[in-house]
């Protein structure tokens, strides 16, 4: 079967990029529990409590960030499922903090989870979703941009949705991304753990900047493929 990974572009001006969730271990995160307290207790991804909660990253994400990527840098997670007669392919990319605001000063929060699909039938590629906020967009496979038949993401700067073409203050949203910056053609996709379905929260921001779920406790996005491609726009 051909290459079909995505090719990341990154805006000229990102300052995150995808790591390994180990980070979360070496960053220093500690656990606050589902009813909002201080657990004292350290992330451990092979002990993440089953009542859930939040990791509680420290300050300065920025920092962190940089003294992390040598080590857990480039790395991504893969699965392939079936919905809707299709076979799904999802590479999904975690992120240590999300800076974005926009609407009244609100939206940047601690962890990112996105991700992109690619359905096919028969082994052919057919369509594509990409992850943007709440929300998403779609394509045919021969609308996207393709090298050497593997399809190209446009990474938007500090909010890291992921779009089909460059963009530059999306309305509403207001993402930009110029796809000059970082490209990443050669991720490592790596298979989940167990940490994938925990009910907790990927960092300790609530509010209208509210940390990530879990990737399997994410819905349609993770349990029914067709339907959130479905659900998203026919957009960039």
């Amino acid at each position: 079967m051909a290459d079909l990974t995505p090719i990341f572009l990154f805006d000229s001006n990102e300052k995150f990029e995808p790591i390994a969730v180990e980070s979360v271990e070496h960053a220093g995160a500690v656990l606050v529990t589902a009813d909002g307290n201080d657990a004292n207790q350290a992330v451990s991804l092979s002990a993440l409590p089953a009542k859930g909660g939040r990791m509680n990253f420290p300050p300065d994400p920025e920092a962190q960030e940089k003294k992390l990527r040598p080590q857990f840098g480039n790395v991504g997670y893969h699965r392939r499922l079936t919905g809707g007669g299709l076979t799904w392919d999802q590479y999904w990319l975690w992120y240590l903090y999300n800076p974005k605001v926009f609407v009244l000063a609100a939206g940047n929060h601690e962890g990112d989870w996105e991700f992109v699909q690619i359905a096919s039938a028969g082994g052919t590629p057919v369509c594509m979703t990409n992850s943007q906020h709440q929300s998403g967009s779609a394509r045919m496979w021969w609308d996207i941009e393709r090298r050497a038949g593997r399809p190209v993401v446009y990474v938007a700067l500090g909010s890291h949705a992921n779009y089909f073409a460059a963009v530059s203050d999306i309305p509403e949203i207001g993402d930009d991304g110029d796809g000059k910056g970082t490209e990443l053609d050669a991720i490592e996709w790596r298979d989940f753990g167990d940490w994938a379905t925990w009910k907790g929260h990927w960092g300790n921001s609530t509010g209208a900047g509210t940390s990530p779920s879990s990737p399997g406790a994410q819905g349609a996005r993770w349990s029914a493929p067709h339907r959130y491609h479905s659900s998203a726009a026919a957009r960039r």
